[in-house]
């Protein structure tokens, strides 16, 4: 039933910001909902009021992390490059994405992926990730003590992630 009502209110968003109620239109809308519900993972058990809160807060922390990491790693690769000794390290480090499920994994792999200076090049079937770093000492230290905090974020805001 959750998936039904979700499903009419995507139809409802897409109409509304289409702005176009023809037949041809709300068949297209209908496609892109039946997409949308296709893509989103359900909980097994409904949403509590008292976990919204806690998911939001979870949301801004993730966010700002990956802020955070995007500029602090900006910097870090601008130090790299401008100095004229070019005190690259780089190298190639496997990551225990600590989740089983295919969303945690791969929000994990766009978060790293994101920070300037570490590329995600493979993902094996046990779900290990290999991060091509240009400073793998530092990848080595920041990135699994990250990948608990992120996970934990992730937990938090989609439940069993």
């Amino acid at each position: 039933m959750n998936r039904i009502i979700l499903g009419v209110m995507i139809l409802l968003a897409y109409l509304a910001l289409s702005t176009n109620i023809s037949l041809y239109n709300i068949g297209f809308g209908v496609l892109v909902a039946l997409g949308v519900l296709a893509l989103v993972p359900f909980r097994s058990q409904p949403v509590q009021a008292g976990d919204i809160p806690k998911g939001f807060k979870a949301l801004v922390l993730y966010l700002l992390l990956m802020i955070k990491n995007t500029i602090v790693g900006g910097l870090q690769v601008a130090r790299l490059v401008l100095d004229p000794a070019m005190p690259l390290k780089s190298g190639v480090v496997a990551v225990d994405p600590d989740c089983d499920h295919e969303l945690g994994q791969a929000l994990s792999a766009h978060a790293i992926s994101l920070s300037p200076g570490e590329l995600l090049i493979e993902t094996d079937e046990s779900g290990t990730m290999y991060i091509h770093s240009l400073d793998v000492a530092q990848t080595e230290r920041v990135t699994r003590q990250e990948q608990k905090y992120r996970r934990s974020l992730l937990k938090l805001i989609f439940g069993e992630v």
